[in-house]
């Protein structure tokens, strides 16, 4: 089967490859594709003659069921894949190596990889450039937290720090609405916090770059391998995102739009501390809280 360069970069098109020759394969063969389809992790974790012992076949079995594939060699179905992990595909970032050692491991090795991404992330985002968002945040006429799948809670979460400094905050897409209908009069003085970890939608891309025909300034929370969609950004704040599991960890995420947050109310002043003290007092007088808490 001859490579295709436009299919290689395609997450799923090491799938199709093996779907497309599997009635043909000798037993042999199924016993290997059963298993990297089920973690194809493994074909990174492991050298060919490690991937062979895992799926109780031979080393030969696994130079052959290469070749069918139409990879070069071992190490060029290993590029493949690992080309497919930067898309951020669940499937592609886990092994059956890793779950057996996820069933004996610890929870200090979990947090410890999460504390790892707290240390890549401070050492990746430049403090001036989030204080220069903050200050943003409490100039603005309007601000949209925009975003989409898991990145939409992030915007929420957002959202949910600035309204207690500032009004006219909203978090897009809100339910059942298009997005130009409220955001299609945004301009130079109104500010979008998007945020956007990786397996972004194309949406966000489009809606960033028309945004950017809008003179609207755009703050831009992402994952270090952002490419396209930062051209488009006002601010760019680079997140390190990857766990010990199959998910991503986004403790810097967390911690970054928290202290982006917590600065503008700061800068803010008296107004914030006003606004947050009147929220509190109507909390309490509509007994919304516990106040046994």
């Amino acid at each position: 089967m001859p490579k295709n360069e436009t299919e290689q970069t395609k997450p799923r098109a090491f799938e199709r490859r093996i779907k497309a020759v599997y009635d043909t394969m000798p037993a042999s063969e199924r016993t290997l594709a059963d298993r990297v389809l089920e973690y194809p992790g493994d074909i990174i974790m492991c050298s060919a003659t490690e991937l062979a012992e895992l799926s109780g076949a031979s080393k030969a079995a696994v130079t052959r069921f290469v070749k069918r594939l139409g990879y070069h060699d071992f190490r060029d179905m290993q590029k493949e894949i690992r080309q497919a992990q930067t898309t951020g595909d669940p499937i592609f970032l886990t092994s059956g190596t890793m779950r057996m050692e996820a069933k004996q491991g610890s929870l200090a090795a979990h947090f410890e990889q999460d504390m790892d991404c707290l240390r890549r992330t401070a050492d990746n985002i430049d403090e001036e450039t989030a204080l220069a968002v903050a200050r943003q945040i409490v100039k603005a006429r309007r601000i949209v937290c925009l975003g989409f799948r898991n990145s939409h809670f992030f915007a929420a979460y957002a959202r949910r720090l600035i309204i207690n400094t500032r009004p006219n905050v909203m978090v897009m897409p809100s339910a059942g609405q298009m997005l130009m209908e409220d955001m299609s009069d945004l301009g130079e003085k109104d500010l979008i916090f998007a945020v956007g970890l990786r397996r972004r939608t194309p949406t966000l891309g489009k809606t960033m770059e028309l945004m950017q025909k809008q003179k609207v300034p755009i703050a831009y929370i992402t994952d270090r391998r952002a490419v396209t969609t930062t051209k488009f950004a006002t601010w760019t704040l680079a997140c390190h995102v990857r766990g010990t599991s199959l998910f991503d960890s986004y403790v810097g995420v967390i911690s970054l739009i928290n202290f982006i947050c917590t600065r503008a109310n700061h800068i803010a002043g008296k107004p914030a501390r006003q606004r947050l003290g009147r929220i509190e007092e109507m909390l309490e007088l509509l007994g919304e809280l516990d106040s046994s808490n």
